[in-house]
């Protein structure tokens, strides 16, 4: 049996909807689910829409995404660089 540890697997998911929203923003998470093979080893636990709104939501609590509702889902944007927010 193959234990993950799924903090980690959060994060890199995290990581790959910031690394998508830095080329394309804002996004929906349609679009972002397109591009995840633009980063296939950050992206690959990105399996559903539920894990970029669950990554995404992370982002929104931290000040550095934004979140809209839209006709066709749920649109991110990238409003604070993700830098600043380490320091």
């Amino acid at each position: 049996m193959v234990l993950i540890n799924m903090g980690e697997h959060k994060d890199r998911n995290i990581e790959c909807v910031l690394a998508i929203l830095q080329k394309k923003n804002p996004a929906s998470t349609k679009e972002i689910m397109a591009m995840r093979d633009l980063f296939p080893k950050l992206c690959a636990g990105c399996a559903s829409g539920g894990d970029v709104v669950l990554a995404g939501k992370s982002l929104v609590e931290k000040g550095i995404v934004e979140r809209k509702w839209s006709s066709i889902g749920f649109i991110w944007e990238l409003v604070s660089d993700p830098e600043d927010e380490k320091q």
